[in-house]
């Protein structure tokens, strides 16, 4: 059974030029690095790691590889997340049912790149203690680190800094998995005199119009959520928060192609947007294939539009993972991302808002 792994606490009292938070970068290195070349990250700032670095992207020993280099010449705090935690399986006793779901069923970890490196096949009848420790032995630089991370930073006694979330701080829980796994925090958070900021859960979850990546900030909670789904969803980007003096700002990157409209598509805007998912525990009606996507229908008669890598179904369950109707307006010179091309719609996101286009109105649409 994997230990318990109690609370490290850091209070920082610092003063920087910006600060800069980063959430749930999930082992994509280029998109990190192209976060701090857009923002031209310098000396001069301060730069949060807000939690899952490493995992379901291929790059996670490079990653750490990389920031590894960066503390050294930066001013660089990281937070663990609950899947920066994967390395703690290596080390035994480990938890086999646990280690083989990483490693075999989803596969993108960093143990199975470390596995590859030492040229160890994964497999079910294989010697789960013999492979981690083999891989702890040759691999401990990496558990060291990542074991040092934080996990709850107070800044300037007015922001708090924590992976999932937290409910109050004169209760801060003795143990850091409640911190590090919180799902949907901002729902569930109540007013505090701290701000916030946070990752684990993709924004977008929360939508239920029109769906959106950036951050939310909800000052009448003081909550600040800022994972855009980056690796997690089909539509994600990476968010960096920008503090600079007391004004918050935000920019992203995104890994798609970027088009430019060709002519103005202007939809009808009595059309009420809707989104749907799944991650808020919602199980939603479909009816028939539409092309490439699923017609969903929630309890309300309302009807969107689920791309089919977005739904899994069985014999009594449809769940979909992002469905929506909403369709995008764009305008001549408008710059915006194509994330799927497919029929009848294609999928697009502009200034971090998401929606549909019909496909033949941007076929021509290219840089």
């Amino acid at each position: 059974m994997l230990k318990k792994k109690k609370t490290s606490v850091l209070h920082l009292n610092l003063k920087s030029d910006r600060y800069l938070f980063i959430s749930d970068v999930h082992g994509d290195l280029v998109s990190l690095k192209n976060a701090l070349a857009k923002v031209n990250f310098t000396k001069a700032d301060t730069l949060f790691l807000l939690g899952d670095i490493i995992e379901k992207g291929e790059e996670n020993i490079a990653i750490l590889d990389y920031l590894m280099d960066l503390k050294t010449k930066y001013n660089v705090y990281l937070l663990a997340g609950n899947c920066d935690e994967v390395l703690r399986y290596i080390i035994p006793p480990v938890d086999e049912e646990r280690f083989k779901y990483y490693t075999l069923v989803k596969g993108q970890s960093i143990i199975n790149e470390m596995a590859a490196k030492l040229n160890i096949k994964l497999s079910h009848d294989m010697a789960v203690d013999e492979v981690c420790t083999t891989l702890y032995k040759n691999f401990s630089k990496y558990y060291d680190f990542v074991d040092s991370f934080y996990d709850l930073i107070i800044l300037n006694d007015k922001y708090v800094l924590v992976h999932g979330g937290i409910d109050d701080l004169n209760n801060i829980p003795e143990y850091n998995e409640k911190l590090l796994k919180y799902d949907n925090f901002y729902l569930k958070a109540s007013p505090s005199p701290y701000i916030r900021i946070v990752g684990h859960f993709p924004v977008v979850n929360y939508t239920t119009r029109r769906p959106c990546n950036n951050p939310i900030m909800d000052f009448s909670k003081n909550v600040i959520s800022i994972d855009g789904g980056n690796r997690v969803k089909l539509t994600g980007q990476l968010n960096v928060l920008i503090l600079e003096g007391n004004e918050f700002s935000f920019t992203y990157v995104d890994k798609y192609p970027k088009q430019i409209c060709k002519k103005d598509v202007i939809i009808d805007p009595n059309l009420r947007p809707c989104h749907m998912d799944s991650y808020l525990g919602n199980v939603y009606y479909y009816g028939e294939r539409l092309g490439d996507f699923y017609v969903c229908y929630n309890e309300d008669g309302e009807k969107a539009y689920s791309y089919y890598t977005n739904v899994v179904t069985d014999e009594r369950h449809f769940f979909c993972y992002d469905a929506t109707n909403h369709m995008i307006n764009l305008h001549k010179g408008d710059r915006y991302s194509l994330i799927v091309r497919a029929q009848p719609f294609s999928i697009v996101k502009r200034e971090g808002y998401i929606g549909l286009i019909d496909t033949k109105l941007v076929e021509n649409d290219e840089l």
